[in-house]
């Protein structure tokens, strides 16, 4: 590979119906939001394959697959999905049956491989016929990451077969996540007895959190998506505008991205009030933040 390969990911695309309620309260209009980033990004011709890191639909049913996928066919270059937390199995399967959409397990580029992660993998279960399904009582929906034994051990056995490529893991729940909300210390653990065995492994792109940003995990770095339902940050405690992020992947097999948030008075980065604030710190629940915000309003 002698020309740079150049990536653009959007993640928490959270799709719904007109008119649908969003789950978990607040949330930009995320068709309204996707059409501004599609603007923002103009045509450009200078992309080279689109990944979406899961959580297409904001309630994972049918209908806000055909929504998800009539929108995403509609960028300027393929485009590649992963499964979120969102994600119900059964209607991402067959949602991306429909679109054409590929939710591939790995592709190759010259000296690259990416390899794409089901991070929900680890919370299925078995059905009475063998298959593996969603946990009941939608455990899904508010999982941060389980990889399992048999992700795990495809990871391993995949990235064997792999030669001397360099390999980037997109997935949609980033590893030891930098926000308290979202972080999951069984999570961190599998991915930390993990990353010895996988040395090829040159960085991670996510979302989930909601709150873009870039760290690093074993010494690699762990670039974290903008959503397009809604965006903070807890640095300068305000909202954010949706956006999306680009990364440049180099023969050498480094690896760098930059973050592209669209702003506009459409999605201001207005304060944000202390009760979200201790949501995203984990110091308290999503029905407790519910709980505040129905007192506030009676």
């Amino acid at each position: 590979m002698t020309e740079v390969l150049r990536v653009a990911q959007l993640s928490d695309t959270h799709f719904r119906e007109p008119g649908a309620e969003p789950e978990g309260g607040h949330s930009y209009d995320t068709s309204e939001a996707f059409e501004a980033v599609l603007e923002h990004l103009g045509g450009r011709d200078d992309i080279d394959l689109f990944v979406v890191t899961g959580d297409l639909a904001d309630h994972g049913r049918a209908e806000q697959y055909e929504i998800a996928s009539a929108a995403l066919s509609r960028l300027p270059a393929p485009v590649h999905l992963v499964p979120g937390n969102h994600d119900n199995d059964d209607p991402f399967r067959a949602g991306v049956a429909d679109s054409g959409l590929p939710a591939p397990r790995v592709t190759l580029h010259d000296s690259w491989a990416f390899v794409y992660v089901d991070t929900n993998a680890g919370q299925m279960i078995p059905s009475e016929n063998g298959d593996r399904i969603d946990p009941p009582d939608g455990a899904r929906l508010h999982g941060n990451g389980a990889l399992g034994d048999s992700e795990s051990a495809w990871l391993v056995d995949t990235l064997a077969e792999l030669d001397d490529r360099h390999v980037f893991v997109w997935l949609h729940h980033p590893p030891a996540a930098d926000v308290p909300l979202c972080a999951d210390e069984r999570y961190t653990a599998e991915w930390t007895a993990l990353i010895d065995r996988l040395p090829a492994v040159r960085g991670f792109g996510g979302g989930h959190t909601h709150v873009p940003s870039a760290y690093e995990f074993a010494g690699r770095p762990v670039f974290v998506a903008p959503s397009l339902k809604n965006n903070f940050d807890l640095a300068a405690n305000t909202w954010l505008p949706p956006g999306y992020r680009t990364y440049r992947f180099h023969a050498d097999g480094s690896v760098t991205s930059d973050l592209v948030l669209v702003d506009d008075e459409r999605w201001p980065r207005r304060p944000f009030g202390r009760a979200i604030r201790s949501l995203l710190m984990g110091e308290i629940t999503y029905a407790e933040l519910a709980e505040i915000v129905a007192r506030r309003s009676s």
